[in-house]
């Protein structure tokens, strides 16, 4: 009776070692050889101005023969490489048209080419660009931004965009009726510093064949610590020429909002609260208060009673 076969597992690692050891060495062997290949290489126009826009390309491809060794054609022959052409790189040769010679050297400084390999030939070597004009024109941005602040904090300055306008370019008949341009939408919640942030347009509402001079805009707004005080300030009396009249109280309270740097800084004749008596009334013993002048560092400001009583002395 036969028994079975034994492979011993020491044994078989070491024959599939050599086994890939030996694939490897094979591979890079060939890879170090020296081959001729032919691949296409795609035409992309970069860094395109604003108003300009690129009808076609004549042609969009070139082919490529170049001789080098199999490590250095490996990367062509996986992917269609793209040759990036800056737009300041072309030559106006008429009216709207543009043309570009691709050349081994720009292949080979814009690393579409490795510089270990010799090109050949390029097929055709001259690409045509057909490029036209666009209407363009400035629209406001417009904020889409919520902020609410954390407990005591609130808005030093105006939220700010930056910039405030942007260019739009399109055809004439599209961008006509665009008027303005929004940011998306965002919310910011307990806030308590500045806000410095970059917040993306939305382009959901604009149409397909307009572009945007840019993507994004900065808000800036400025923010501080607020308190709460209230002061006691004398109430002047206003167009009594003829008159004496007298008030009951002389003074009138007024609570405001400041930043914490600046309360102790506040003091009463920073405020005029004034009563114009051609607002009497037969019917009334009342006049409204008014607060005539507050302090630019104070951020609301308001009375704690709306009217003070009246009494005309004959």
């Amino acid at each position: 009776m036969l028994r079975g076969i034994k492979i011993n597992s020491v044994t078989a690692r070491e024959f599939l070692f050599f086994l890939l050891f030996t694939t490897i060495i094979a591979g890079l062997i060939k890879l170090s050889k020296t081959y001729k290949t032919q691949f296409e290489v795609a035409i992309e126009v970069v860094d395109v101005p604003i108003d300009r826009t690129i009808q076609e390309l004549t042609p969009a491809y070139v082919k490529v023969s170049a001789e080098g060794s199999g490590f250095s054609l490996l990367t062509n022959a996986i992917e269609v490489p793209t040759l990036k052409v800056p737009f300041t790189e072309l030559q106006s040769v008429e009216s709207h048209i543009y043309e570009y010679t691709v050349t081994a050297r720009s292949l080979s400084q814009k690393e579409v080419v490795d510089n270990a390999s010799n090109v050949l030939a390029i097929v055709p070597p001259q690409i045509r660009i057909a490029v036209d004009s666009v209407a363009s024109k400035r629209i406001p941005v417009q904020s889409n931004v919520a902020v609410s602040y954390k407990t005591g904090y609130g808005a030093k300055s105006k939220l700010r965009i930056e910039p405030d306008s942007i260019t739009v370019v399109g055809p004439a008949t599209s961008i006509t009726s665009i008027k303005e341009v929004f940011t998306i939408g965002k919310e910011l919640m307990e806030v308590d510093k500045k806000i410095a942030q970059e917040v993306a347009l939305s382009t959901q509402k604009l149409p397909q064949d307009v572009r945007l001079s840019q993507i994004a805009v900065n808000i800036v707004q400025d923010v501080a610590k607020y308190t709460e005080g209230k002061i006691i300030v004398p109430i002047t009396i206003l167009n009594d020429l003829d008159t004496q009249v007298k008030i009951l109280p002389k003074t009138a309270e007024v609570s405001y909002i400041v930043e914490l740097e600046n309360f102790d800084k506040i003091t009463p004749s920073d405020f005029l609260v004034t009563c114009d008596y051609e607002n009497a009334t037969d019917n009334d013993a009342y006049l409204p208060l008014k607060i005539a002048k507050a302090p630019a560092t104070v951020k609301v400001a308001r009375l704690i009673n709306k009217q003070v009583k009246f009494i005309v002395i004959n």
